[in-house]
Protein backbone atom coordinates (compact mmCIF):
# COMPACT_ATOMS: atom_id res chain seq x y z
CA UNK A 1 0.00 0.00 0.00
CA UNK A 2 1.39 3.97 -0.88
CA UNK A 3 -0.40 6.91 -0.57
CA UNK A 4 0.45 8.65 -3.24
CA UNK A 5 -0.21 12.67 -3.36
CA UNK A 6 -0.94 14.45 -6.01
CA UNK A 7 -0.88 18.27 -6.03
CA UNK A 8 -1.84 21.34 -8.60
CA UNK A 9 -3.86 19.27 -10.25
CA UNK A 10 -6.39 20.90 -12.28
CA UNK A 11 -3.85 23.76 -12.80
CA UNK A 12 -3.04 23.11 -16.05
CA UNK A 13 -6.81 23.56 -17.01
CA UNK A 14 -8.96 21.75 -19.67
CA UNK A 15 -7.17 20.40 -22.63
CA UNK A 16 -9.60 18.91 -25.30
CA UNK A 17 -8.00 18.36 -27.76
CA UNK A 18 -5.22 16.04 -26.67
CA UNK A 19 -6.47 12.43 -25.80
CA UNK A 20 -7.26 11.58 -22.17
CA UNK A 21 -4.32 9.24 -21.76
CA UNK A 22 -1.81 11.81 -23.29
CA UNK A 23 -3.16 14.66 -20.73
CA UNK A 24 -0.35 16.01 -17.36
CA UNK A 25 -1.67 15.04 -13.84
CA UNK A 26 -2.61 19.03 -14.09
CA UNK A 27 -4.70 19.08 -16.54
CA UNK A 28 -8.35 17.39 -17.34
CA UNK A 29 -9.17 16.37 -20.77
CA UNK A 30 -13.16 17.85 -19.86
CA UNK A 31 -15.28 19.79 -17.88
CA UNK A 32 -17.57 22.79 -18.47
CA UNK A 33 -18.69 25.98 -15.52
CA UNK A 34 -14.65 25.77 -14.02
CA UNK A 35 -12.68 28.67 -12.86
CA UNK A 36 -9.22 29.27 -10.70
CA UNK A 37 -9.29 30.46 -7.50
CA UNK A 38 -5.55 31.30 -6.23
CA UNK A 39 -4.38 28.63 -8.42
CA UNK A 40 -7.28 25.73 -7.32
CA UNK A 41 -9.51 25.04 -10.49
CA UNK A 42 -13.09 24.62 -8.87
CA UNK A 43 -16.64 25.47 -9.89
CA UNK A 44 -16.98 28.76 -11.42
CA UNK A 45 -18.90 31.77 -10.09
CA UNK A 46 -22.30 32.39 -11.88
CA UNK A 47 -24.12 35.58 -12.59
CA UNK A 48 -26.88 37.94 -11.93
CA UNK A 49 -29.37 39.84 -13.03
CA UNK A 50 -29.07 43.53 -12.92
CA UNK A 51 -31.32 45.30 -15.01
CA UNK A 52 -34.36 44.74 -17.63
CA UNK A 53 -34.94 45.92 -20.76
CA UNK A 54 -37.59 46.73 -22.67
CA UNK A 55 -36.05 45.02 -26.01
CA UNK A 56 -33.81 42.25 -26.56
CA UNK A 57 -30.11 44.00 -26.05
CA UNK A 58 -27.49 43.65 -28.65
CA UNK A 59 -24.51 45.64 -26.93
CA UNK A 60 -23.67 46.86 -23.45
CA UNK A 61 -20.95 49.05 -22.67
CA UNK A 62 -19.48 51.21 -19.58
CA UNK A 63 -19.32 54.75 -19.66
CA UNK A 64 -17.38 55.83 -16.80
CA UNK A 65 -17.68 59.70 -15.80
CA UNK A 66 -17.47 61.09 -12.23
CA UNK A 67 -20.58 61.05 -10.52
CA UNK A 68 -22.68 59.64 -13.08
CA UNK A 69 -20.76 56.18 -14.32
CA UNK A 70 -23.37 54.00 -16.42
CA UNK A 71 -24.14 51.70 -18.79
CA UNK A 72 -24.64 51.98 -22.51
CA UNK A 73 -27.28 48.97 -23.83
CA UNK A 74 -28.34 48.82 -28.10
CA UNK A 75 -30.64 46.67 -29.33
CA UNK A 76 -31.68 45.96 -32.52
CA UNK A 77 -33.40 49.64 -33.11
CA UNK A 78 -32.73 52.09 -29.80
CA UNK A 79 -29.76 53.25 -27.49
CA UNK A 80 -30.35 53.03 -23.97
CA UNK A 81 -28.65 54.42 -20.40
CA UNK A 82 -28.46 52.68 -17.02
CA UNK A 83 -28.02 54.11 -14.24
CA UNK A 84 -27.60 51.58 -11.69
CA UNK A 85 -31.37 51.73 -10.91
CA UNK A 86 -33.32 53.00 -14.13
CA UNK A 87 -32.96 51.97 -17.86
CA UNK A 88 -33.58 55.04 -19.88
CA UNK A 89 -34.65 55.38 -23.77
CA UNK A 90 -31.66 58.14 -25.21
CA UNK A 91 -32.22 57.17 -28.71
CA UNK A 92 -31.86 60.05 -30.66
CA UNK A 93 -34.70 62.21 -31.54
CA UNK A 94 -34.12 62.23 -35.12
CA UNK A 95 -34.81 58.91 -35.38
CA UNK A 96 -38.46 58.33 -33.75
CA UNK A 97 -39.11 54.79 -35.42
CA UNK A 98 -35.84 53.74 -33.98
CA UNK A 99 -32.32 53.00 -35.88
CA UNK A 100 -31.95 50.41 -38.89
CA UNK A 101 -31.37 46.76 -37.69
CA UNK A 102 -28.48 46.70 -35.12
CA UNK A 103 -27.30 43.48 -34.13
CA UNK A 104 -23.98 44.67 -33.40
CA UNK A 105 -23.20 47.98 -32.02
CA UNK A 106 -19.54 49.11 -31.52
CA UNK A 107 -18.41 51.54 -28.94
CA UNK A 108 -16.16 53.85 -27.07
CA UNK A 109 -16.14 56.76 -24.70
CA UNK A 110 -14.58 59.70 -26.76
CA UNK A 111 -13.68 61.93 -23.07
CA UNK A 112 -16.26 61.76 -21.47
CA UNK A 113 -18.52 61.97 -23.94
CA UNK A 114 -19.80 58.57 -25.46
CA UNK A 115 -19.24 56.97 -29.45
CA UNK A 116 -22.18 54.38 -30.65
CA UNK A 117 -21.92 52.88 -34.16
CA UNK A 118 -24.30 50.61 -36.36
CA UNK A 119 -22.75 50.67 -39.31
CA UNK A 120 -26.26 51.60 -40.83
CA UNK A 121 -26.96 54.82 -39.51
CA UNK A 122 -24.29 57.80 -39.08
CA UNK A 123 -22.44 57.27 -35.75
CA UNK A 124 -24.56 58.81 -32.33
CA UNK A 125 -22.63 60.86 -30.09
CA UNK A 126 -23.84 61.40 -26.36
CA UNK A 127 -22.24 64.38 -23.78
CA UNK A 128 -22.03 63.01 -19.95
CA UNK A 129 -24.86 65.37 -19.52
CA UNK A 130 -26.95 64.74 -22.22
CA UNK A 131 -30.56 63.33 -22.54
CA UNK A 132 -30.21 61.44 -25.57
CA UNK A 133 -27.82 60.40 -28.33
CA UNK A 134 -27.94 62.71 -31.71
CA UNK A 135 -25.95 62.17 -34.78
CA UNK A 136 -22.05 63.02 -34.69
CA UNK A 137 -21.45 66.26 -36.13
CA UNK A 138 -19.81 67.12 -39.06
CA UNK A 139 -20.00 63.45 -40.39
CA UNK A 140 -20.55 63.01 -43.77
CA UNK A 141 -23.96 62.01 -44.74
CA UNK A 142 -23.18 58.94 -47.23
CA UNK A 143 -20.21 57.95 -45.22
CA UNK A 144 -20.78 54.52 -43.06
CA UNK A 145 -18.21 52.49 -41.48
CA UNK A 146 -18.56 49.27 -39.16
CA UNK A 147 -15.83 49.56 -37.12
CA UNK A 148 -15.03 53.53 -35.87
CA UNK A 149 -12.18 53.55 -33.13
CA UNK A 150 -10.77 56.63 -31.39
CA UNK A 151 -6.68 56.61 -31.82
CA UNK A 152 -4.54 59.18 -30.50
CA UNK A 153 -6.48 61.85 -31.30
CA UNK A 154 -8.39 61.22 -34.14
CA UNK A 155 -11.33 58.80 -35.18
CA UNK A 156 -10.19 56.02 -37.55
CA UNK A 157 -12.17 53.67 -39.97
CA UNK A 158 -11.16 50.55 -41.40
CA UNK A 159 -12.79 50.38 -44.33
CA UNK A 160 -15.96 52.08 -45.09
CA UNK A 161 -18.63 52.77 -47.58
CA UNK A 162 -19.33 56.27 -49.17
CA UNK A 163 -23.14 56.54 -50.87
CA UNK A 164 -22.77 53.12 -53.05
CA UNK A 165 -19.13 53.03 -53.58
CA UNK A 166 -17.08 50.53 -51.10
CA UNK A 167 -13.88 50.82 -49.72
CA UNK A 168 -13.17 47.56 -48.23
CA UNK A 169 -9.17 48.38 -48.34
CA UNK A 170 -8.94 51.90 -47.17
CA UNK A 171 -8.05 53.22 -43.86
CA UNK A 172 -9.93 56.79 -43.65
CA UNK A 173 -9.25 58.86 -40.70
CA UNK A 174 -10.71 62.54 -39.06
CA UNK A 175 -9.35 65.58 -38.76
CA UNK A 176 -7.50 66.03 -35.39
CA UNK A 177 -9.70 67.06 -32.48
CA UNK A 178 -9.80 67.50 -28.67
CA UNK A 179 -10.76 64.81 -26.59
CA UNK A 180 -13.08 66.74 -24.92
CA UNK A 181 -15.06 67.40 -28.18
CA UNK A 182 -15.94 65.62 -31.62
CA UNK A 183 -13.94 65.45 -35.28
CA UNK A 184 -14.44 69.12 -37.06
CA UNK A 185 -14.22 67.91 -40.42
CA UNK A 186 -13.74 64.22 -42.41
CA UNK A 187 -12.89 66.14 -45.78
CA UNK A 188 -9.78 63.87 -47.12
CA UNK A 189 -9.19 66.70 -50.27
CA UNK A 190 -8.75 69.68 -47.33
CA UNK A 191 -5.17 71.05 -47.66
CA UNK A 192 -6.35 72.58 -44.18
CA UNK A 193 -6.53 69.99 -41.65
CA UNK A 194 -5.05 66.41 -41.05
CA UNK A 195 -7.98 64.24 -42.34
CA UNK A 196 -6.77 61.58 -44.94
CA UNK A 197 -7.02 58.21 -46.13
CA UNK A 198 -4.79 54.84 -47.16
CA UNK A 199 -5.78 52.18 -49.14
CA UNK A 200 -4.17 48.92 -48.11
CA UNK A 201 -3.94 47.00 -51.29
CA UNK A 202 -6.47 44.25 -50.26
CA UNK A 203 -3.27 41.04 -50.52
CA UNK A 204 -4.71 40.51 -46.86
CA UNK A 205 -8.39 40.86 -47.10
CA UNK A 206 -11.11 42.99 -46.27
CA UNK A 207 -10.53 45.19 -43.25
CA UNK A 208 -12.56 44.37 -40.27
CA UNK A 209 -11.13 46.28 -36.80
CA UNK A 210 -8.60 48.27 -35.30
CA UNK A 211 -7.08 48.39 -31.63
CA UNK A 212 -4.74 50.79 -30.44
CA UNK A 213 -1.39 49.55 -28.71
CA UNK A 214 1.64 51.08 -27.18
CA UNK A 215 1.09 53.97 -29.65
CA UNK A 216 0.62 51.98 -32.91
CA UNK A 217 -2.84 51.27 -33.98
CA UNK A 218 -3.02 47.60 -35.51
CA UNK A 219 -5.56 47.49 -38.33
CA UNK A 220 -6.69 43.93 -37.86
CA UNK A 221 -7.81 42.34 -41.71
CA UNK A 222 -8.91 39.09 -42.51
CA UNK A 223 -5.88 37.22 -42.73
CA UNK A 224 -3.06 39.77 -41.18
CA UNK A 225 -2.75 42.98 -39.71
CA UNK A 226 -0.74 46.12 -40.14
CA UNK A 227 0.63 48.70 -38.05
CA UNK A 228 -0.62 52.30 -38.12
CA UNK A 229 1.49 55.00 -37.05
CA UNK A 230 1.34 58.70 -36.65
CA UNK A 231 4.14 60.97 -37.99
CA UNK A 232 2.63 64.23 -38.63
CA UNK A 233 1.76 65.88 -42.09
CA UNK A 234 1.56 66.24 -44.66
CA UNK A 235 1.38 62.31 -44.36
CA UNK A 236 0.18 62.30 -41.38
CA UNK A 237 0.71 58.31 -40.84
CA UNK A 238 2.41 55.70 -42.00
CA UNK A 239 1.24 52.01 -42.45
CA UNK A 240 3.77 48.55 -42.33
CA UNK A 241 2.54 44.86 -42.58
CA UNK A 242 2.88 43.30 -38.95
CA UNK A 243 1.73 39.61 -40.34
CA UNK A 244 0.06 37.97 -43.03
CA UNK A 245 -0.40 34.48 -41.27
CA UNK A 246 -3.31 35.78 -38.25
CA UNK A 247 -6.08 38.32 -38.79
CA UNK A 248 -9.49 38.67 -37.49
CA UNK A 249 -12.46 36.25 -37.23
CA UNK A 250 -14.80 38.94 -36.50
CA UNK A 251 -15.27 42.69 -35.64
CA UNK A 252 -14.51 42.72 -31.78
CA UNK A 253 -12.37 39.73 -31.65
CA UNK A 254 -9.19 41.43 -29.98
CA UNK A 255 -8.89 43.11 -26.59
CA UNK A 256 -5.68 44.65 -25.06
CA UNK A 257 -4.21 42.72 -22.11
CA UNK A 258 -0.66 43.33 -20.30
CA UNK A 259 0.25 45.87 -23.38
CA UNK A 260 -0.35 43.10 -25.69
CA UNK A 261 -3.05 42.14 -28.21
CA UNK A 262 -5.14 39.03 -27.23
CA UNK A 263 -6.91 38.05 -31.19
CA UNK A 264 -8.50 35.29 -32.11
CA UNK A 265 -8.58 34.55 -35.96
CA UNK A 266 -9.84 32.75 -38.61
CA UNK A 267 -7.89 29.92 -37.59
CA UNK A 268 -5.96 30.55 -34.42
CA UNK A 269 -5.97 32.04 -31.06
CA UNK A 270 -3.17 34.42 -30.07
CA UNK A 271 -1.23 37.30 -28.77
CA UNK A 272 1.14 39.48 -30.22
CA UNK A 273 3.26 42.66 -28.65
CA UNK A 274 3.44 44.20 -32.10
CA UNK A 275 6.51 42.81 -33.35
CA UNK A 276 6.39 38.58 -31.88
CA UNK A 277 3.57 36.64 -32.47
CA UNK A 278 2.63 33.69 -30.40
CA UNK A 279 -0.40 30.66 -30.50
CA UNK A 280 -1.93 30.19 -27.22
CA UNK A 281 -4.37 27.37 -27.66
CA UNK A 282 -2.65 24.65 -29.92
CA UNK A 283 -2.71 21.44 -28.63
CA UNK A 284 -4.96 22.25 -25.76
CA UNK A 285 -8.36 23.85 -27.03
CA UNK A 286 -7.71 24.93 -30.49
CA UNK A 287 -9.40 22.24 -32.37
CA UNK A 288 -12.40 21.90 -29.99
CA UNK A 289 -13.30 25.98 -30.14
CA UNK A 290 -13.08 26.04 -33.87
CA UNK A 291 -15.14 23.23 -34.21
CA UNK A 292 -17.81 24.17 -31.96
CA UNK A 293 -18.10 28.00 -33.66
CA UNK A 294 -22.08 27.71 -35.03
CA UNK A 295 -21.36 31.22 -36.68
CA UNK A 296 -18.35 33.60 -36.63
CA UNK A 297 -20.34 36.78 -36.48
CA UNK A 298 -21.33 35.20 -32.36
CA UNK A 299 -17.66 35.52 -31.71
CA UNK A 300 -16.30 38.42 -29.81
CA UNK A 301 -13.81 39.40 -26.68
CA UNK A 302 -13.54 41.02 -23.21
CA UNK A 303 -10.83 41.43 -20.49
CA UNK A 304 -11.70 41.05 -17.11
CA UNK A 305 -8.40 41.82 -15.75
CA UNK A 306 -8.98 41.52 -11.96
CA UNK A 307 -9.85 38.05 -12.65
CA UNK A 308 -6.53 37.74 -15.30
CA UNK A 309 -9.16 35.88 -17.64
CA UNK A 310 -10.04 36.64 -21.11
CA UNK A 311 -13.65 35.67 -22.49
CA UNK A 312 -14.03 34.67 -26.05
CA UNK A 313 -18.29 34.09 -26.32
CA UNK A 314 -19.54 32.13 -29.00
CA UNK A 315 -22.27 30.35 -30.27
CA UNK A 316 -22.50 26.35 -30.49
CA UNK A 317 -24.66 24.09 -32.32
CA UNK A 318 -27.36 24.11 -29.40
CA UNK A 319 -27.33 28.17 -29.26
CA UNK A 320 -30.75 29.49 -30.17
CA UNK A 321 -29.61 32.57 -32.22
CA UNK A 322 -26.50 31.91 -34.79
CA UNK A 323 -25.74 35.69 -33.48
CA UNK A 324 -25.51 34.73 -30.21
CA UNK A 325 -22.88 33.52 -27.79
CA UNK A 326 -24.14 30.77 -25.38
CA UNK A 327 -20.49 29.20 -24.71
CA UNK A 328 -16.93 30.86 -23.39
CA UNK A 329 -14.03 29.90 -23.66
CA UNK A 330 -11.44 31.61 -20.93
CA UNK A 331 -7.90 31.59 -20.84
CA UNK A 332 -6.38 32.75 -17.31
CA UNK A 333 -3.39 34.37 -18.48
CA UNK A 334 -1.97 34.67 -15.32
CA UNK A 335 -2.05 30.60 -14.93
CA UNK A 336 -2.00 30.10 -18.78
CA UNK A 337 -4.49 27.68 -18.76
CA UNK A 338 -8.43 27.29 -20.56
CA UNK A 339 -11.36 26.39 -19.23
CA UNK A 340 -14.91 26.64 -20.52
CA UNK A 341 -18.26 28.55 -19.39
CA UNK A 342 -22.06 28.64 -20.49
CA UNK A 343 -23.21 31.62 -21.24
CA UNK A 344 -27.03 32.85 -21.33
CA UNK A 345 -27.07 33.90 -24.77
CA UNK A 346 -25.71 36.95 -25.12
CA UNK A 347 -24.62 38.96 -27.82
CA UNK A 348 -21.57 41.25 -25.78
CA UNK A 349 -20.02 41.56 -22.75
CA UNK A 350 -17.60 44.30 -21.35
CA UNK A 351 -16.04 45.71 -18.11
CA UNK A 352 -18.06 48.68 -16.58
CA UNK A 353 -18.34 50.40 -13.42
CA UNK A 354 -19.95 48.43 -10.48
CA UNK A 355 -23.21 49.71 -10.67
CA UNK A 356 -26.74 47.78 -10.72
CA UNK A 357 -28.48 45.69 -7.74
CA UNK A 358 -28.16 41.95 -8.03
CA UNK A 359 -24.39 41.81 -6.41
CA UNK A 360 -21.32 43.56 -6.25
CA UNK A 361 -22.55 46.64 -7.66
CA UNK A 362 -22.27 49.93 -5.08
CA UNK A 363 -25.67 51.13 -4.10
CA UNK A 364 -27.10 47.72 -3.10
CA UNK A 365 -29.42 46.58 -0.50
CA UNK A 366 -30.10 43.48 0.76
CA UNK A 367 -33.35 43.72 -1.04
CA UNK A 368 -31.25 44.34 -3.76
CA UNK A 369 -29.86 40.50 -4.55
CA UNK A 370 -32.24 38.59 -6.45
CA UNK A 371 -30.54 35.56 -5.58
CA UNK A 372 -30.83 32.94 -3.11
CA UNK A 373 -28.41 33.90 -0.16
CA UNK A 374 -26.63 30.35 -0.16
CA UNK A 375 -25.76 30.77 -3.58
CA UNK A 376 -22.97 33.51 -1.96
CA UNK A 377 -19.53 32.05 -0.70
CA UNK A 378 -20.33 31.99 3.02
CA UNK A 379 -16.63 33.06 3.94
CA UNK A 380 -16.60 36.80 3.75
CA UNK A 381 -12.68 36.39 3.80
CA UNK A 382 -13.60 35.06 0.33
CA UNK A 383 -15.07 38.18 -1.35
CA UNK A 384 -12.25 39.63 -2.30
CA UNK A 385 -10.43 35.89 -4.01
CA UNK A 386 -13.69 35.30 -5.75
CA UNK A 387 -14.05 38.52 -7.39
CA UNK A 388 -17.51 39.52 -5.35
CA UNK A 389 -16.60 42.59 -4.72
CA UNK A 390 -14.79 45.06 -7.11
CA UNK A 391 -14.62 48.66 -8.34
CA UNK A 392 -16.05 46.90 -11.33
CA UNK A 393 -18.28 44.20 -13.02
CA UNK A 394 -18.22 42.22 -15.74
CA UNK A 395 -21.71 42.69 -17.79
CA UNK A 396 -23.33 41.17 -20.81
CA UNK A 397 -26.27 41.71 -23.23
CA UNK A 398 -28.61 38.77 -22.15
CA UNK A 399 -30.45 38.74 -25.65
CA UNK A 400 -32.46 35.97 -24.64
CA UNK A 401 -33.80 37.01 -21.82
CA UNK A 402 -34.00 40.69 -22.55
CA UNK A 403 -31.50 41.13 -19.46
CA UNK A 404 -28.26 42.96 -18.89
CA UNK A 405 -25.94 40.28 -16.56
CA UNK A 406 -23.07 40.79 -14.33
CA UNK A 407 -20.99 37.48 -14.20
CA UNK A 408 -18.24 36.46 -11.74
CA UNK A 409 -20.57 36.80 -8.98
CA UNK A 410 -22.33 34.34 -6.72
CA UNK A 411 -22.15 30.97 -7.33
CA UNK A 412 -25.64 30.57 -9.27
CA UNK A 413 -27.16 31.22 -12.79
CA UNK A 414 -29.56 34.48 -11.14
CA UNK A 415 -30.69 32.06 -8.67
CA UNK A 416 -30.88 28.72 -10.55
CA UNK A 417 -28.21 25.79 -10.35
CA UNK A 418 -25.85 24.68 -13.07
CA UNK A 419 -23.49 21.96 -13.83
CA UNK A 420 -19.89 22.19 -13.03
CA UNK A 421 -17.58 19.31 -13.72
CA UNK A 422 -14.13 18.20 -14.26
CA UNK A 423 -12.97 14.64 -15.50
CA UNK A 424 -10.07 12.84 -16.14
CA UNK A 425 -10.66 9.04 -17.85
CA UNK A 426 -7.53 7.80 -18.27
CA UNK A 427 -5.37 8.73 -15.36
CA UNK A 428 -1.97 6.63 -14.96
CA UNK A 429 0.66 7.00 -12.37
CA UNK A 430 3.57 5.63 -13.91
CA UNK A 431 5.57 8.45 -13.67
CA UNK A 432 4.55 9.05 -10.11
CA UNK A 433 4.90 5.40 -9.03
CA UNK A 434 8.19 4.74 -11.44
CA UNK A 435 6.51 1.83 -12.43
CA UNK A 436 4.93 0.71 -16.46
CA UNK A 437 1.64 1.42 -17.27
CA UNK A 438 1.06 -1.88 -18.17
CA UNK A 439 0.74 -2.81 -14.75
CA UNK A 440 -3.06 -3.05 -12.64
CA UNK A 441 -3.33 -0.61 -9.85
CA UNK A 442 -6.29 -0.81 -7.33
CA UNK A 443 -7.22 2.42 -5.51
CA UNK A 444 -8.90 2.10 -2.20
CA UNK A 445 -9.26 5.20 -0.98
CA UNK A 446 -9.35 9.10 -2.29
CA UNK A 447 -8.52 11.62 0.04
CA UNK A 448 -9.60 15.02 -2.07
CA UNK A 449 -7.69 18.80 -0.87
CA UNK A 450 -10.74 20.93 -1.34
CA UNK A 451 -11.99 23.87 0.03
CA UNK A 452 -15.98 24.73 -0.27
CA UNK A 453 -19.00 24.45 0.86
CA UNK A 454 -22.11 21.73 0.17
CA UNK A 455 -21.85 19.13 -1.27
CA UNK A 456 -19.87 17.41 -4.46
CA UNK A 457 -20.41 14.10 -6.42
CA UNK A 458 -17.25 12.08 -6.85
CA UNK A 459 -17.73 9.40 -9.39
CA UNK A 460 -14.11 6.85 -9.46
CA UNK A 461 -13.82 4.29 -12.53
CA UNK A 462 -11.01 2.63 -14.08
CA UNK A 463 -10.42 0.91 -17.81
CA UNK A 464 -7.66 -1.41 -18.91
CA UNK A 465 -6.12 0.36 -22.32
CA UNK A 466 -5.98 3.78 -23.96
CA UNK A 467 -9.43 3.11 -25.51
CA UNK A 468 -11.62 0.80 -23.84
CA UNK A 469 -14.54 1.87 -22.03
CA UNK A 470 -14.33 3.25 -18.65
CA UNK A 471 -16.31 1.14 -15.75
CA UNK A 472 -17.85 3.56 -12.99
CA UNK A 473 -17.77 1.79 -9.42
CA UNK A 474 -18.24 4.59 -6.96
CA UNK A 475 -20.22 7.18 -6.82
CA UNK A 476 -20.32 9.14 -3.55
CA UNK A 477 -22.06 12.21 -2.40
CA UNK A 478 -19.38 14.03 -0.49
CA UNK A 479 -19.51 16.86 2.04
CA UNK A 480 -16.80 19.39 1.14
CA UNK A 481 -16.95 20.64 4.33
CA UNK A 482 -17.03 17.62 6.94
CA UNK A 483 -15.77 14.45 4.44
CA UNK A 484 -12.45 13.61 4.05
CA UNK A 485 -12.35 10.59 2.08
CA UNK A 486 -13.83 8.42 -0.78
CA UNK A 487 -13.58 4.72 0.14
CA UNK A 488 -13.32 3.10 -2.95
CA UNK A 489 -11.97 -0.51 -4.74
CA UNK A 490 -11.35 0.31 -8.12
CA UNK A 491 -8.92 -1.78 -10.11
CA UNK A 492 -7.30 -1.08 -13.56
CA UNK A 493 -4.39 0.13 -15.68
CA UNK A 494 -5.98 3.61 -16.09
CA UNK A 495 -7.64 5.56 -13.22
CA UNK A 496 -11.34 7.85 -13.93
CA UNK A 497 -12.14 10.58 -12.13
CA UNK A 498 -15.30 12.79 -12.08
CA UNK A 499 -16.11 15.75 -9.94
CA UNK A 500 -19.77 17.10 -10.40
CA UNK A 501 -21.81 19.58 -8.92
CA UNK A 502 -24.94 21.02 -9.80
CA UNK A 503 -26.69 22.96 -6.17
CA UNK A 504 -27.36 26.80 -6.46
CA UNK A 505 -25.73 26.47 -2.83
CA UNK A 506 -22.55 25.43 -3.05
CA UNK A 507 -18.88 25.99 -4.08
CA UNK A 508 -15.59 23.76 -4.63
CA UNK A 509 -11.80 24.39 -5.15
CA UNK A 510 -9.57 21.64 -6.12
CA UNK A 511 -6.20 21.61 -4.98
CA UNK A 512 -5.12 17.65 -5.29
CA UNK A 513 -5.71 14.34 -3.89
CA UNK A 514 -4.33 12.00 -2.13
CA UNK A 515 -4.74 8.12 -3.43
CA UNK A 516 -4.35 4.87 -0.97
CA UNK A 517 -2.83 2.91 -4.15
CA UNK A 518 -1.90 -1.09 -4.46
CA UNK A 519 -0.35 -2.59 -7.43
CA UNK A 520 -2.03 -5.99 -7.80
CA UNK A 521 -0.85 -7.42 -10.88
CA UNK A 522 1.47 -6.99 -14.26
CA UNK A 523 -1.20 -7.94 -16.59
Amino acid sequence: MVMVPLRSIGAGGLVPDQQPYDVELTQFPAGNNVQFFNGRLGKSLGYVDVATVANAPTHVAGWAVDGNNSLVIGTNNNLYRFNGSTVSDVTATAYPSGYANSPRWQSSQLGTGFLANNGSDKPQYMTAAGSNFADLTNWPSALRSSSIRPFLSFLVLAGYTDGSTEYPYTVRWSDEFDPTSVPGSWDITSTTNLAGENVLGGRLGRLVDSLPLAGVNVIYAERGAYAMSFIGAPLVFTFRELFDDGGIVNRGAACVFDNRHFVVGRDDIYIHDGSSKQSVATKRVKNTFYSEIADTRSVFVVNDAPSNEIWIGYADKNSSNAETANRALVWNYSNDAWTFRDLPNVRSMCVGPAIGGGGSGTGSTWDDLGVVWDSWSLLWSDLGADTQAKNTRLFSAGYGASKIHAHNETYGAAGAGYLAFVEASKIDLDAVLQRPVERVIQIKRIVPQMKGTGTVLIKVGSSNSPQGPVTWKTTKSYDVESDYKVDTRVSGRYLALRIESSDVAGYWQLGGFDLDVEEVSER
